[in-house]
């Protein structure tokens, strides 16, 4: 629904300049989805990092928010229109993000739309992050529904893996910095959110 991945590649880049390193696209492209710790693990490690995923976690969270400033996030075109396509055909919606329940707060509260989603589910939520499946499968469970009946709709390949291991259908609207090259298995890839192929994979 929001883009902040350039928030997060500047946030990332401001703490490497700190020691004299720049980030590598490919380990960029490895945190993609997941949730920060796991992410932060990566980074720690493929930049030979000596600071603990704690430390980098506080630092990097200052960061993230001192480039977030105080504007809000633009909202991907489409999102509004989509939700309210579904909710004409009565589809439940949730949310299932790797993301912490303080950031989804900040992030979406200002769009004035969690309120039409039944619930959401954060990394708060679960012992293993994308790509492990847990989220999908505790979302399908909170719907009431088999994982099999539900799309995901996903924009990292660590989020398509997740989606498919839970057994889910899952369609990729990927952003500009996702690799194209490594979205196998996706259900389908559409190019936004108000693609007619989209539309008419969700019956909408």
């Amino acid at each position: 629904m929001i883009d902040t991945e350039p928030i997060f590649e500047e946030s990332a880049r401001r703490l490497l300049a700190r020691r004299g390193q720049t980030p590598l696209p490919h380990v960029l492209q490895a945190m993609l989805g997941t949730p920060a710790r796991q992410a932060l693990q990566i980074f720690r490690e493929h930049h030979f990092l000596s600071e603990s995923v704690e430390e980098l976690a506080s630092e990097s969270s200052q960061l993230f928010y001192e480039v977030l400033g105080q504007e809000p996030v633009p909202l991907m075109p489409g999102v509004t229109a989509l939700l309210d396509r579904l909710e004409r055909k009565g589809m439940p919606k949730a949310i299932a993000t790797s993301s912490s329940a303080r950031y989804v707060q900040r992030i979406l509260s200002p769009h004035g739309l969690l309120h039409r989603f039944a619930f959401v589910l954060t990394c708060d939520d679960v012992r293993q992050g994308k790509p492990f499946p847990e989220i999908y499968e505790k979302a399908a469970a909170q719907l009431g529904h088999g994982a099999a009946e539900m799309v995901v709709l996903e924009d990292s390949p660590n989020g398509l893996r997740a989606a498919k291991a839970a057994g889910a259908r899952c369609v990729i609207v990927p952003h500009e910095r996702v690799p194209l090259d490594d979205l196998v298995g996706a259900d389908a890839i559409v190019p936004s959110l108000e693609s007619p192929q989209l539309f008419e994979l969700l019956g909408t």
